[in-house]
């Protein structure tokens, strides 16, 4: 059970700071788009969610690769949290439109990476 915790914490703290970085990366170089980093880190934390997954079939990995990975380093690097925020935000400031792409980006993209890594499982 500790070594779970330690690999929780070691994989949550990796994409914690990835996760900031990237939208320090992405404040300081695109200001007039500010929700790009969330949208990105949600695309791509998709992405390897499904890339692990199509390699669990292929490969034996250890549970504690899967909990270090999934768990604690893409729990940490994709927000829903902060994607929750900035869309309330963007409502208050009444850029509806905005919200509703960003809400139709985030959730298509993101359920279209992961489908299509367990459609290539499955084929």
């Amino acid at each position: 059970m500790f070594q779970n915790i330690l690999l929780v914490a070691l994989g949550g703290g990796l994409g914690a700071v990835l996760r900031y970085f990237s939208n320090v990366f992405f404040t300081s170089n695109f200001p007039s788009k500010p929700y790009i980093s969330t949208l990105l880190v949600n695309v791509v934390g998709s992405l390897l969610i499904g890339l692990f997954y199509y390699l669990t079939e292929l490969f034996d990995f250890r549970e504690g690769v899967r909990i270090f990975f999934v768990v604690g380093f893409l729990g940490s690097l994709t927000t829903f949290s902060t994607f929750s925020y900035e869309f309330i935000n963007m409502i208050d400031e009444k850029a509806f439109l905005l919200a509703v792409k960003y809400i139709l980006l985030n959730i298509l993209l993101s359920g279209i990476c992961v489908f299509l890594f367990i459609r290539l499982i499955k084929s």
